[in-house]
């Protein structure tokens, strides 16, 4: 997805652009909130500016995007070969993980064959509704370290294939909620 680095990917609420040090009051914000970072299995918490920069000097290019709507700064979603985000507290409930996600998954699977992986804890009733809307099928189960949480949890593992998300999406970054 290197390609995509400079774009701005748009949808039709939401404008996804590269993670920049730009975007550090709103990761830091979210990612200091419990109810984040208890279902993100590498993310510590609390979650310190200088891990934020360390990341953002460090990350893939072209693969993490911080998400804006109309009033700012709204979630993160990382995508290639495994789909990963999350959405800012005053954002959650409008359908913006699915919309984002759609709009990124178009892109990696213009660059990227897949299969594209992803996956959560069990009990994260929200984002297992995201990645069964996107198409994501299930492949099995494990135990993964919750950093945050600083214990193992169940997990549920993920696959979605190019060709599965064309047919379950195929109105693409506009679809909505």
């Amino acid at each position: 997805m290197g390609q995509a680095a400079g774009i701005w990917l748009q949808t039709a609420r939401l404008r996804l652009r590269p993670l920049t040090l730009a975007d550090e009051a709103g990761v830091i914000e979210g990612l200091n909130n419990p109810e984040i970072a208890s279902w993100l299995a590498t993310t510590p918490y609390p979650y310190p500016a200088t891990d934020f920069r360390a990341y953002v000097a460090t990350a893939p290019e072209g693969e993490t995007f911080s998400i804006h709507d109309s009033t700012g700064f709204a979630g993160l979603i990382g995508g290639g070969a495994e789909l990963g985000f999350w959405i800012a507290r005053r954002a959650q409930g409008r359908g913006y993980a699915v919309e984002a996600a759609v709009g990124l998954l178009q892109a990696v699977f213009e660059f990227y064959q897949g299969p594209v992986r992803s996956g959560y804890f069990m009990g994260n009733i929200p984002s297992a509704k995201v990645l069964d809307r996107l198409g994501f099928v299930e492949t099995g189960r494990c135990s993964k370290f919750c950093r945050a949480l600083q214990q193992d949890m169940d997990h549920v593992d993920l696959v979605l294939t190019r060709d599965r998300f064309c047919a379950v999406n195929p109105q693409g970054a506009s679809a909505g909620p």
